[in-house]
Order: C-alpha cells, then structure tokens, then sequence
C-alpha cells in the first residue's frame, strides 16, 4: 500500500489574478507619488502667498506679540524649552520672504510693504522685551539672555541655512512653511527680546550686541531666501523672465550682499578672538590650579577680569593653608599674557576651613584621613 507522506501534493490557488492585481495596484501608487514629488512650482501662487504674509496683518502683530511674551519669561526663567515653544506662534519669516522676492522680482511697492511690515514687527517685539525688563528689573540676567550677546560666524551659518530651508519650504508644493518657520522665528524674536530686556538694565554694549545678532540673522535669512527663489525660477524683470545668471543676482542684491560681506568679516574676527580668549582662560586656569589646589586647599572660583594695563585673575581658596605672597609672585610670573599680550594678575581670597567632629578617637583620625584623600583628589 502507498505511504501516505509519498503521494504527491497539489496546492490550487482560488484567486490565481489576486497577486498579480496587487502588484499593479502598487506600481500604480508608486507612479502617483512620483508624480506627487515631481510636481512643478506654482510660481503665481507662491507669490501671492508670499506677498500676502507680507502684509502688516493683526495676525501678524497679534501671534508676534505673544510669541515675544512667552520668549522673554522664557529668557528671564533661564528655560530653553520656553523660549523654543514660544516660536509656535511667531510669524517673522512672512516679511523677510517678501524683502527677498521683491529684490529678485524687481518689485518697488512689495519692497516698502514688507520692509515696513517687518521694521514694525522688529519694534514692537523690542519694545515688549523693554517692557519686560522693567516689570522685572529685580530678575537677575540669566545664562539664556547672555547667550545672545557674543554673535559670531556661527550664528551667520545657522541663520542662512534656515532662511535657505525656509524659502524652500515657501516654493515646495509637499513642505509646510510654518516648520520652518519656527526654526527661523527662533533666530528672530529671542535675540530681539533679549536686546529689550538689556537696554531696560540699561546695559547699552550687551544690547547692541544682541540686536547685532537679530540683524545678522535677518540678513543672512533674506539673502539665502532670494537664492533659493532665484534659482527656482523667480526671476522676473518686468512681464518678461529675465535669464539666470550670477551677475543680475549680485545687482539685485548687492546691498543686502555687502552687509553680509561687512558682517561675515566683523563676526569671523569675534569668533577668533572667542577661540583665543577660550585657550588663554583654559591656560591661565591649569597654571592656577597646579600651583594653589595643594596641601588641602581647594579651589572653589576662578574668574577673569579684563583691566586696561592686565587682566586680573580672582581666585577664591578654601582650605587650611594661606598661600604665600612669594608663590603668588611665582604664580604670576608663569601665567601666560592675555589676549591683548598683557600680563595676569592673580588675587586670591582665601576661607579657612575648620572642621569639627565629635567621636572616639580612632573613628577621628580615619575620617581626618579620608577627608585629606578627598580633598587632594
């Protein structure tokens, strides 16, 4: 008799077309998404999308006003988180893509509204930031305002990436603009709140600085924005499309392109000068350390104070050994000149340390012991 597991096994499929159907139902989806990506650029819309962000609406204001609200308590608490969500509602991106379709599109009268649009934004979210200020003029100033006091070249990437990505973002049929705008908002209204907050501690050089940055960043915002539209196609002389070439771009941008070549160089300088400030500090502090962190001293505090003729270098001891004057004067002589090639001067405030324990005897001398150990480490 056959064995059961010898006889052959014939499988019937009871929908032989349902595979093949399925596979074409996926090529079909796969076709309509490259369609979907390889759309072309709307060009009449993105202009008026564009020109209508430009306007100087009660949106604008109203969602710019809270969003400078929410930034500066956010400054003022030392939050990043709040400072980041308050872009959620800023809207600062509308009026620099109008300046930049207006510069390649040759458009005088989208030129004025959007520039208006924006000095007005720019004003009242500083004048919030002042008024902040003042409301909380007992508020130290924390790490997140000071942060937006030493503009340098790295903020000028930052902002024409994020004007770059936002003005593709405006072109993009698939993209949302307001993602990105928040990204460029952020560049935007903390910097300018943070200037606000500082003139009202009436602290003139650190907000100037901070407006600095604002201004860089608008800036470097407009003119990746006027690339991207540019290479995109939005190039428009009168009805008549004009031919992309390098040299029309540079006229039509030429002012916006020299203070960005003005503030490439000053920020380039700043960012040197941070380094060299950085590996002088790092220098004087080893040389510090090595000399006074000994026989059970600890040091709590170093800081660096710029003079006209030296830089003084406050150092604050705990411990139960006063330093000599004879190892300051040595000290002093191996600290490296500061960034101006003057010489450093080193202070030293020093706080005896007593401790008091109460035990037997053996438990004492243990615990004195461990205390050196942790102290010498």
């Amino acid at each position: 008799m056959e064995n059961e597991k010898d006889k052959a096994t014939i499988v019937i499929n009871d929908h032989p077309e349902q595979e093949k159907i399925e596979v074409l139902k996926e090529k079909l989806r796969y076709k309509q998404a490259l369609r979907e990506n390889s759309k072309k650029i709307d060009h009449k819309l993105v202009r008026l999308n564009i020109q209508a962000d430009a306007l100087p609406t009660k949106t604008f204001f109203i969602m710019n006003a809270l969003a400078a609200v929410i930034a500066g308590y956010g400054l003022l608490a030392d939050s990043s988180a709040v400072v980041i969500g308050a872009m959620l509602v800023a809207m600062m991106l509308g009026p620099i893509s109008g300046i930049a379709l207006s510069f390649i599109d040759n458009r005088w009268i989208l030129f004025v509204t959007a520039l208006k649009t924006l000095a007005l934004g720019v004003a009242m979210i500083f004048g919030i930031g002042v008024i902040l200020g003042l409301i909380n003029f007992n508020m130290p100033l924390t790490h997140e305002i000071l942060s937006r006091t030493q503009p340098n070249v790295i903020d000028l990437m930052i902002a024409l990436a994020g004007g770059a990505a936002g003005a593709f973002a405006s072109v993009s049929p698939r993209l949302s603009v307001a993602v990105v705008g928040v990204a460029v908002a952020t560049a935007l209204v903390p910097p300018l709140v943070a200037s606000g907050i500082l003139l009202a501690h009436w602290d003139l050089r650190l907000s100037a600085n901070a407006m600095l940055l604002a201004f860089t960043n608008i800036i470097a915002i407009q003119i990746s924005s006027s690339l991207v539209l540019w290479i995109a196609g939005f190039r428009r002389g009168s009805d008549e499309e004009v031919q992309s070439n390098v040299i029309e771009f540079i006229k039509r941008n030429f002012v916006s392109l020299l203070f960005l070549l003005v503030l490439g160089v000053y920020l380039t300088a700043n960012f040197l000068h941070m380094i060299q400030k950085q590996i002088y500090e790092t220098k004087a502090r080893t040389a510090i350390i090595s000399t006074l962190n000994k026989n059970n001293n600890i040091i709590d505090k170093i800081q660096f104070d710029a003079q006209s003729e030296y830089t003084l270098a406050r150092v604050v001891v705990e411990g139960d050994t006063v330093p000599s004057s004879v190892e300051i004067q040595k000290l002093n002589d191996v600290l490296p000149k500061d960034t101006k090639k003057k010489p450093t001067i080193v202070q030293v405030r020093f706080i005896p340390i007593h401790i008091i324990q109460v035990g037997d005897k053996q438990a004492l001398n243990l615990s004195d012991q461990a205390a050196k150990r942790l102290i010498t480490q």
